[in-house]
C-alpha cells in the first residue's frame, strides 16, 4: 500500500463557463509520496499524460479527470458530493492496488502529449461532405476531441477502402489517448 490517509480533503466549484453544467472537484493532500506508482499507473491507463519533469500524471476515469501529483489527488466533473468521495475512495484504491501489482506490470515512462483538433483533422480525409452530421472535417475533429461524437460517424473513414491506412491510425491514436473507439 502506497496512499493510507488522505488529508485536508475539499470539494469546491471551478470557476463557471457559461453554457457548462455545473460539476465540482475533489482535492485531497496525500500524506506520502505516491510518485512511484505513477509509472505503473501510466503503463495501464488508457489516455494517460505522464509528466516525469513535473511529478504528475492525468487520465480520465470514467467521465472525470484526475490529476495526481507526489503529494495530492484532484478529481474534476463531479456531480454530487457523495459522488466526490466515491471517486476519491475509488482513486486511492486504484494507487494502491496498482503499487501492490507493480511486480506484475511493465513501468512506463513513455509521456503522452493531450490529443488536438489537428491531430484528428489531419487524419481525417478532409471531405467536407457533412455524412458525419458537422459541415466541415475540422469542426468534426473539435468534437471528438470535446467528446461529443465518436469517430465511427465519419462515414468516408469507417466504410470507404481507400481510407482503411486513415481508420487504423485514428483508431490508434484515439484509443491510446483514452477515447472512445469503434471495436474492429
Amino acid at each position: 500500500m502506497i496512499l493510507r490517509n488522505l488529508n485536508n480533503i475539499e470539494i469546491f466549484f471551478p470557476p463557471c463557463h457559461p453554457g457548462e453544467v455545473e460539476t465540482m472537484n475533489i482535492q485531497a493532500d496525500c500524506n506520502e509520496d505516491i510518485s512511484p506508482v505513477f509509472p505503473y499507473l501510466n503503463s495501464i491507463m488508457k489516455g494517460t499524460i505522464y509528466n516525469k519533469n513535473s511529478n504528475s500524471i492525468n487520465f480520465k476515469y470514467g467521465e472525470r479527470m484526475v490529476t495526481l501529483q507526489a503529494n495530492k489527488l484532484l478529481v474534476t466533473k463531479l456531480k454530487t458530493r457523495e459522488e466526490a468521495y466515491k471517486a476519491l475512495d475509488e482513486i486511492k484504491e486504484l494507487i494502491n492496488e496498482t503499487w501492490d501489482r507493480r511486480d506484475k506490470i511493465e513501468p512506463s515512462y513513455k509521456t503522452r502529449a493531450q490529443l488536438g483538433v489537428l491531430d484528428i483533422f489531419k487524419i481525417l480525409p478532409k471531405t467536407n461532405c457533412g455524412d458525419c452530421g458537422e459541415s466541415t472535417c475540422m469542426a468534426f475533429a473539435a468534437k471528438i476531441v470535446n467528446e461529443e461524437i465518436t469517430i465511427d460517424r465519419c462515414i468516408p473513414v469507417m466504410t470507404d477502402k481507400k481510407y482503411d491506412k486513415n481508420r487504423a491510425k485514428l483508431i490508434e491514436i484515439l484509443d491510446e489517448a483514452g477515447y472512445a473507439v469503434p471495436t474492429q
